[in-house]
This record gives C-alpha cells, structure tokens and sequence, in this order.
C-alpha cells in the first residue's frame, strides 16, 4: 500500500526536478552529439567493396597521418588469416628472400660464415667460387668489408649479408684477419651466381647403398637429383635410402620428378583437386634411373617432412616401391600458388588439396579460426607419447586405404611410416641439448681447427683417413664441459653426453677441413633410422 507523500512542497518540487533533469540532458545533448554530427553522414559509392571503402575513409578522414603502406598489408593478412594455414602474403623483401632457396642461387661471394665472438668466422668456401679464386680460406675472419668495420659492432647477420651479397660483375674489397699472418689482408672479390643446393650431400653410405640427402624441393632439385643418382649408381648401388627428415617441401614439379625417377611408367604419382583448377594428375614417365624393381628403397621421414616431401613418400608407400621409415610426417596436403602483386609483393593462395596415389589426403584437420593450435600440433604430439610409441597414433576407419600389395595405410593426417622409430629422450639428452644451444660444442670446434690446421691438414690428408684416425679426447670433452660451467649448466657426465660431445665434435671439426661428406658421415653413423634402413635394406637382398 502507497503512503501519502507529506512534504508539502512535493507538488511543486516535482515539476522543478524534472526541468532541471532535461535542462541537464538537453546541455550534456548540445556537447556531446556535435561530435559526431560535426561531419555529415556521407555515403560512398567508390564501386569498391567494403575493404576498399573503409580504406578509402581511412584515407580521407581519418585524424592522424597513416602508413598507408602498413594498412594495406594488415588488411591482406587479416584476409588469409581466415582461409587455410598455409594461405599467406609475403612482402617484397621475404619474397626475394623465399625465391633465392627456391630458385636455387644468389648472387655474392660465394662464403658460408658464423658469428662468433661479435665476428664473421668463414665456416667454408664455395668450390669454383668468387671468394675461392682469389684465396679466402676457412677460419679467415672478416674484420671491414669496403673500408666498414663488422667485427666488434654487434651488427646483425642480415646487415652483413647485404654488404656482402651484390649483382654479378660488382666488386667488393673484404679486409680479413688470419691466423699467423701479421696485420689484415685485403681481398679484391668480384661478385658472382652462388648455387643453392638442396642436396647438402650423397655418398655411398654402406656397401652397394646410397645415401641421399634432400634439405628442400627447389627448380634445381631434379637436376641434382639425377646426377648425384648417376654417380651412385656408377659406383655399384642399387640400394638408395632417400633422406627427407626435416625437409619443409617447395616446388611440386621437384617432387614428381624425384618420383619419375624412382617408379616405373605410366604410375599415379599425386593427383590434385580444387574448386578453381580442377583436377590434375601427375604421371612417371619412361627411362627414371632407379625404377627397376631390383633396385631397393627407403624413405626417412620426421614430424618436420611436409608438403612435396610427402608426396614423394606417399608414392614411394602407396605403389610399394619401398619402406618409410621414421615417424609420422608434419601433414600439409595443400597446394598454394603464387600470385605477384604491383609492388613486387606477393599472396600465395591455396588453391587445391593434393591426393596420394591410393587417393589419401594427408592435409591433418584445422580449424580456420585458430592456426596456433595447427601449429602447436608437433608439441601436442609429444605430450600424448607419439614420439615414443607408434601405439599412441590412431586413426579413423573411415581413412583406411589399401595398396596393391595389400598394406593397410591411411589419410587424414600425414604419412604414417611403415617402420616407426621413436625419438631419443632421457635427462642426458637435455644436458646436451642446453650445451649445443649455447654454441658451445660448435664454437669450441670452430676454434680448435683454427689453432690446429696446419697439424690437422698435415696429418689427415683425406676424408677417409680422418674418419677412421681422428678421435674427440676426454680433455676436449673437459673443456666444452667447463665452458657450459661458466654459463650455469651443471656438467653431466653420462655415457650419453660423452657420445654425442664425440660425434658433434668431430662433425664439425670434419666439416670445417673437408666439408659436408664429412659432417654428415660421422652424424649418420651414430643415427637409429639410418642404420634400421640399412639392416632393411640387408633383409630385402
């Protein structure tokens, strides 16, 4: 029940708050509304679509100068962001940059180098190259480079590698410092084409067996292919383990020539599908070096092998020409092709979905919304123990599919490997890991040539001799122990971190005196899936 009001004034109170209220209203109205109706509502009718006419509101009205530059490659990304994983936009300089691995070659002074101690250390020398012909030699160091000092500046790889890099004809006058010589000496380099080989080595790794190394699938990778193939078998092979572990992919033509090579004709080797493009199917042709089946072959794949490496894998499997051997690979089973925009910039769209022989995608399920989690997916497969055991991995019925002999494989994430190899891990690993990280083992051999080459090179002629004569001593070990000491990693001397101090050590100390044959030739020795690979190759003979 209301009760009566008993200020007498209430009657004629009300009607004053009120008019004080609206007057209030009516005043905060006056200030604050302006603000928007300070300039009309203007329509545009540009004949753009959205994105074009917000930018060109942005451009006219907005209060503050804008980087239009900037704005527009934010709103392409933002675009992608919503398609696919791997649909992506590349701005001049990263395409430059991307096209120099994928088009096989650059033009510099032909070097590989390191920094350390705020120094350019040259790690090699590139055979028939610029730096070569006038007597750069591993472990000079790069002290100015046209008159500019680079050592002691703390300047950034990529600032030195412009200094360096330049067209082919152009000179470059390098100031180096080298051990047991007084003073600098001054080089006069003319720039020159610098391969970049996606083949860092082949060698005859066992009897009758090759050993191929493929670090990406470039427009050189089939001419390097088919000539170090050529070699190998001119040796005897006619066992080849094809080492893909790590390899990101690149171009698709790389990879169906790889496989031309290796399957009989007129096989299936990956056939695609989109919306825009269609269908296309990709066939070996006649006259490959290595499609008979008497000539055996293994295919090593990690949870880094994508893309074109997995096509290669996936026909290998598919048509039983071979084993995979290894553990699940990375799953990208999409195609993007390059667009180039005005600006030398470029989008690379996906534009299909590529398809094994037996008509397995392996292209693993995203979600459009979330590409941390697509990305995170590697982590994710340790915490659920696949990298220990094949047993973790389960897949759906619905992506079972047979070969023609009869072996059960499946899509939808990937190529499963026919022999799986767990990953190493124990607290020992860890220790050494900490200590490789730190530069510490790698350093530590890059000095220890430098203070020993005239003895090294004296005393190991040939790669053979150093192979089977060198040997890391405990001392050395020691040493890279204290130096990790000084950096608060607590040494551990386990019979695991004395292994791997030997092998990196010595690959190296190898690779700084003879080169990758080396490096890979005492790293491959001490590997599980290379010597599981050799023993399978034994069983199949």
């Amino acid at each position: 029940m209301q009760t009566e009001n008993k200020d007498p004034y209430y009657k004629i109170r009300l009607p004053i708050y009120l008019s004080l209220v609206f007057s209030v209203g009516f005043l905060i109205g006056i200030y604050c509304v302006p603000l928007r109706q300070q300039i009309p509502l203007i329509r545009i009718h540009s004949g753009k679509d959205k994105a074009g006419e917000v930018s060109d509101i942005i451009n006219r009205y907005y209060f503050e100068d804008i980087n239009q530059k900037q704005l527009d490659e934010e709103a392409i990304r933002g675009m992608l962001l919503n398609l696919d994983p791997h649909s992506s936009y590349m701005t001049k300089e990263e395409t430059e940059q991307a096209n120099t691995i994928l088009m096989g070659g650059f033009e510099g002074i032909g070097i590989q180098f390191n920094m350390h101690a705020d120094t350019l250390w040259v790690v090699s020398v590139t055979s028939g190259g610029p730096s070569e012909k006038v007597g750069i030699l591993p472990g000079d160091r790069i002290i100015k480079v046209n008159g500019e000092l680079i050592a002691g500046v703390k300047m950034q790889n990529t600032s030195i590698v412009q200094l360096l890099r330049g067209k082919k004809g152009t000179k470059v006058q390098v100031d180096i410092l080298r051990k047991g010589v007084r003073g600098l000496i001054s080089f006069e380099i003319v720039r020159d084409k610098i391969p970049v080989y996606s083949i860092p080595v082949y060698y005859e790794i066992a009897p009758k067996t090759g050993y191929i190394n493929i670090d990406n699938f470039t427009l050189s990778t089939a001419d390097e292919f088919h000539a170090a193939l050529q070699e190998l078998i001119r040796q005897g092979v006619d066992k080849l383990i094809l080492d893909l572990r790590g390899n990101p992919g690149g171009y698709l033509g790389a990879a169906i020539a790889i496989c031309d090579e290796l399957l009989p004709e007129d096989e299936l080797i990956v056939y695609t599908y989109g919306k825009a493009v269609g269908k296309q199917e990709y066939y070996s042709t006649s006259g490959g070096l290595f499609e008979k089946n008497t000539q055996k072959i293994v295919v090593l794949t990690d949870e880094y092998s994508a893309s074109a490496s997995e096509i290669v894998a996936g026909a290998i499997q598919d048509h039983d020409r071979g084993l995979v051997i290894g553990r699940r690979s990375f799953g990208k089973g999409l195609v993007q092709r390059q667009f180039y925009l005005s600006d030398s910039s470029e989008v690379l769209i996906t534009v299909a979905r590529y398809y094994t022989p037996t008509g397995r995608c392996i292209q693993r399920p995203f979600d459009k919304t979330n590409n941390d989690d697509y990305y995170a997916d590697i982590l994710t497969r340790y915490e659920r123990g696949e990298m220990d055991s094949k047993d973790s991995i389960h897949f759906a019925d619905s992506l079972r599919f047979i070969t023609p002999g009869g072996k059960t494989v499946y899509g939808g994430g990937g190529i499963m490997p026919d022999i799986f190899i767990p990953i190493e891990k124990s607290d020992s690993v860890i220790y050494f890991n900490r200590i490789a990280n730190q530069g510490i083992v790698y350093s530590y051999a890059m000095e220890y040539v430098d203070k020993n080459r005239n003895y090294l090179t004296k005393t190991y002629k040939t790669v053979h001799s150093f192979l089977n004569s060198f040997t890391v001593s405990s001392v050395m070990i020691s040493e890279m122990m204290s130096k990790g000491r000084e950096q608060g990693i607590v040494p551990e001397n386990s019979a695991y971190s004395v292994k791997e101090f030997k092998k990196w050590t010595k690959a190296y100390i190898g690779r700084n005196l003879f080169g990758e044959k080396s490096f890979y030739s005492v790293i491959n020795a001490d590997d599980e899936m290379i010597k599981r690979a050799i023993n399978e190759l034994k069983i199949e003979n």
